[in-house]
């Protein structure tokens, strides 16, 4: 997979669990469009922190199922991180495209 493919994915992604939220609260927060360089944390996050596990978790499985990748994205290394990787879209895909070059533990 390239990066280009996965952050496409995953804008796509988060951009439905920001449309059905947006629902759930009324319509509150009408046209949020997503993109890369989102914020995914932070006071201009696009997501709630429950939404941000619910869009990580969802990542996770798309990989899985569509890429017979299996990730665990948020570890003790992702947290420890002095720049944290999910600081947007662009830089999760990055950790994600890291992740998939380090070699299996046997």
């Amino acid at each position: 997979m390239q990066k280009p493919e996965l952050v496409a994915m995953m804008t796509e992604l988060l951009q439905s669990l920001v449309d059905q939220a947006s629902l759930e609260e009324g319509g509150q927060n009408p046209g949020v469009r997503v993109a890369a360089d989102s914020p995914l944390i932070g006071d201009q996050a696009v997501v709630t922190s429950m939404n941000l596990v619910s869009f990580i978790a969802d990542v996770e499985s798309t990989l899985a199922e569509q890429h017979d990748l299996s990730l665990t994205l948020v570890s003790e290394k992702a947290l420890s991180r002095k720049n944290s990787p999910f600081r947007t879209i662009d830089t999760l895909a990055d950790y994600v495209m890291e992740l998939t070059l380090e070699p299996v533990a046997s």
